[in-house]
């Protein structure tokens, strides 16, 4: 009995005079875990950089570059994220060509619009005879396209500006053919005036964005604020209308002042928010979202489409979606999405980033606190679920 006794004490003294030498060992163990964890860490957000500057979203791209250079100096990353971000620079410097979307999306504005001047220059002339029209309709086309093509092949338009064009050239035939049919014009007038319209919409844009640097997502919005405009303000006039009257030239000229004021203020605002294209196309589909569940709520309530409630309805809907969305959007371009304070969890969803990821539990060895301190404290230690929208 004496023998296991002494054994014991002697494994115990053994024990406590060693304890810091693998304490020192545990330590240097969790510190190079520490350090491996954050060198991981730099390499995603690094990716995530580059793939960014290959979409071209160069501002996304220098939020990351920043991050790593300011949060990871230590890491090799570091140094390679101070050299992209000077190469990103120069990309910002350099002027956006126009993308073969936004091209196509001129080229076909300008074969319709061809076509179109074409036609009416035969309403205008009170020509009635069928061949002159096939003719139009097969040459208006051919030139129309080829001319576009033509002008915009070596176009140093960017997106933006190209967005912004297309929508003077659609905004000024609606501003145009809306004006003559409040004014009573007759049929030739009225297709005289779309077609003076949209050449003057055309002109008035393309001096307008002129050496004037316009993202794609300032366009969208300001498309999407002409659009919407014209919406709320026929959804108001519905509301506001005497039933007893002809209210077609109130709601009418309510939808034109609506839309302009829609596109104006836009126009002044969307420079303050800096939002991305894929932003502001959500938020625009959180208003359709809305304005669908308005008019899902009039059917499931019967309410005739004659009733003010039912264009309430609508347009309650449209205003609720479009906050809505912009709520639910606000960290969409921001710059930490995927790594935060507290790590990332066992299951991160990310719409934003268009990223899923399932974590590692982490486990932490920390030093000794004092030194009545024996043992280190180990923590284990895993977030379940980190979602973003």
């Amino acid at each position: 009995m004496t023998d296991w006794l002494i054994k014991i004490i002697i494994a115990t003294l053994l024990f406590v005079f060693s304890h810091p030498l693998w304490a020192g060992e545990i330590e240097s163990v969790g510190n190079a875990d520490m350090r491996s964890l954050r060198a991981l860490e730099a390499r995603l957000i690094y990716e995530q950089a580059v793939k960014q500057i290959f979409d071209e979203e160069y501002d996304k791209a220098l939020g990351r570059l920043d991050w790593i250079i300011s949060a990871y100096p230590e890491t090799g990353y570091g140094q390679l994220a101070a050299d992209k971000r000077k190469e990103v620079a120069i990309l910002l410097r350099q002027p956006k060509p126009i993308s073969g979307m936004n091209r196509a999306g001129l080229v076909g504005f300008g074969t319709l619009f061809t076509t179109w001047v074409g036609v009416g220059t035969l309403v205008l002339l009170d020509i009635e005879e069928p061949v002159p029209y096939g003719f139009v309709l097969i040459a208006g086309p051919l030139s129309g396209l080829i001319g576009s093509l033509s002008i915009t092949r070596d176009s140093e338009l960017s997106d933006g500006q190209a967005s912004l064009i297309n929508l003077g050239g659609v905004w000024g035939i609606w501003q145009a053919v809306g004006a003559a049919n409040l004014a009573d014009a007759g049929e030739k007038a009225t297709v005289g005036a779309s077609m003076a319209g949209g050449a003057l919409g055309l002109a008035l844009a393309g001096n307008i964005v002129r050496n004037r640097d316009i993202s794609p997502g300032n366009a969208t919005l300001i498309n999407f604020g002409g659009v919407w405009g014209t919406w709320f303000a026929i959804c108001g006039a519905m509301v506001s209308r005497r039933r007893s009257n002809d209210n077609s030239d109130f709601i009418l000229g309510s939808a034109m002042m609506g839309g302009n004021a829609g596109l104006l203020t836009m126009a002044a605002w969307s420079t303050k928010l800096s939002m991305s294209r894929a932003r502001a196309r959500l938020i625009n589909i959180g208003g359709i979202i809305g304005t669908l569940y308005g008019l899902g709520a009039n059917i499931l309530l019967e309410i005739d489409s004659d009733d003010r409630t039912f264009w309430s309805l609508m347009g309650l809907g449209g205003i609720v979606g479009l906050t809505a969305g912009a709520y639910l959007t606000r960290n969409y371009d921001t710059q930490t999405s995927y790594f935060t304070e507290n790590g990332a969890g066992l299951l991160n969803l990310e719409p934003a980033e268009k990223r899923w990821n399932i974590s590692f539990p982490m486990i932490s060895v920390s030093p000794l606190s004092g030194v009545d301190s024996q043992i280190p404290d180990i923590e284990f230690r895993t977030s379940l679920v980190r979602a973003r929208f």
